[in-house]
């Protein structure tokens, strides 16, 4: 069991004062329904433009650099307090992004990602390609190829992960672990938007990249402490592992105005030798009606192992978290204002296959509050306070935090 250093006095003091300032600003909840807001923004069809509706060219800030080419942004600064008395302060996350229209149809994006400041000696920043993609339209928005460094459609979250449209400062745990957001792989694939009958609408991605690099035995970085999030391939900086192409699918179905539900689905080889399968299955989902919006995110995924050789790797993991946002006080500061009061609760479990009355801290859930305010739709002000639990009894862990920042597209 774990013994975090006891809290001292002034620690604690400090703690009580900022978990009162969260409570009281999230009675924002109890202001009367009549001043919610309505309506959010819509597209073409009407449909309401919120963390369930965003796609790669939905920027709101591209901003025209010449013939055809567009450039924006966006940048995440945060302040972070635990309950053991440590605070930071610190530089997220700035993502220059550009857009190209080279011809009628046809398009390049990419985005650069500089993490904690940029990359240092010390592996304590990054900087790297985040996304760069050929976009080629073979029957309109019903068809189009996209080929180079793709987001692996795992999920909805890894899609819409921009810091500006999430309403909290710290991403789900499912969309970390699991379902690791930012999944990017070189490939290519087909995607596009139908409308089978109105209001139906149904988008789809298919791509063939490489895969998970899930290492060897003694080398793994498939572990019940990080779940899948070491073994993207991009991001370790061992590349390919084993010379084969995985396979990953999303299709989203949104039946009516407000409403998507999303599965996906992941297939490749994870080991050294190429012969050991690791599939991931997702299911996303998002609904609004005027001033309110559920959404949430389930990931399992199964990984086969020689249990006499793969001793450290876990056989199968899962995790989901279930998000409610209430948007009220629109346009109260300024027009194109408002408040958002968010509830969340996460819950992974990063080895399945291994709990006995002995062995059940491989899971932990987390119930997190949130209060943000948008002078405009794309900057957001955020304060959050996380709750943290361990193992399947729930217990609670002494690591409690709250977590400011703000996050602006440009």
């Amino acid at each position: 069991m774990h013994n975090p250093k006891p809290i001292n006095k002034e620690g604690r003091n400090k703690m009580k004062k900022i978990t009162s300032l969260v409570l009281l600003a999230w009675m924002g909840f109890l202001i009367p329904p009549a001043i919610f807001a309505e309506e959010r923004n819509t597209d073409k069809r009407g449909e309401i433009t919120g963390p369930i509706s965003q796609g790669l060219y939905s920027k709101p800030v591209w901003r025209k650099m010449g013939h055809g080419t567009y450039v924006g942004g966006y940048a995440d600064f945060e302040y972070r307090s635990k309950q053991d008395g440590k605070q930071k302060f610190e530089v997220l996350r700035m993502v220059p992004f550009i857009y190209g229209d080279i011809a009628p149809g046809l398009r390049f994006a990419t985005e650069i990602e500089f993490e904690h400041g940029g990359a240092t000696t010390k592996d304590e920043g990054d900087a790297k390609l985040e996304f760069a993609v050929l976009d080629y339209e073979l029957a309109g928005e019903a068809l189009a190829f996209r080929g180079g460094l793709v987001l692996i459609p795992l999920g909805k979250f890894n899609l819409i992960h921009d810091s500006p449209i999430n309403d909290l400062n710290d991403r789900p745990q499912v969309s970390r672990m699991i379902l690791p957001s930012t999944f990017f792989e070189p490939g290519a694939g087909f995607f596009g938007t139908v409308y089978p009958m109105d209001p139906l609408k149904l988008d789809y991605q298919f791509y063939l990249t490489q895969g998970f690099n899930g290492g060897s035995n003694k080398n793994a970085n498939i572990s019940s402490a990080n779940g899948l999030r070491n073994a993207r391939s991009k991001v370790n900086g061992t590349g390919d592992n084993n010379e084969n192409i995985a396979m990953t699918g999303r299709v989203a179905f949104s039946p009516f105005l407000g409403t998507e539900i999303g599965v996906s689905a992941h297939s490749g080889k994870w080991d050294d030798a190429g012969q050991e399968s690791l599939n991931v299955y997702a299911l996303d989902w998002g609904f609004q009606w005027k001033a309110i919006e559920f959404l949430g995110e389930y990931g399992n995924a199964d990984i086969a192992r020689t249990t006499t050789t793969h001793t450290t790797i876990p056989g199968r993991m899962d995790g989901y978290y279930a998000q409610l946002n209430v948007h009220f006080l629109d346009d109260a500061v300024r027009k194109g204002s408002v408040f958002t009061g968010v509830v969340r609760w996460d819950h992974i479990d990063l080895d399945l296959l291994n709990q006995t009355s002995t062995q059940i801290n491989n899971s932990s859930q987390r119930l997190t509050f949130g209060l943000n305010f948008r002078p405009v739709e794309q900057t957001v002000f955020k304060i959050d306070y996380q709750i943290n639990y361990e193992d399947l009894l729930r217990t609670k862990k002494d690591n409690d935090a709250v977590v400011a920042g703000f996050a602006t597209y440009f």
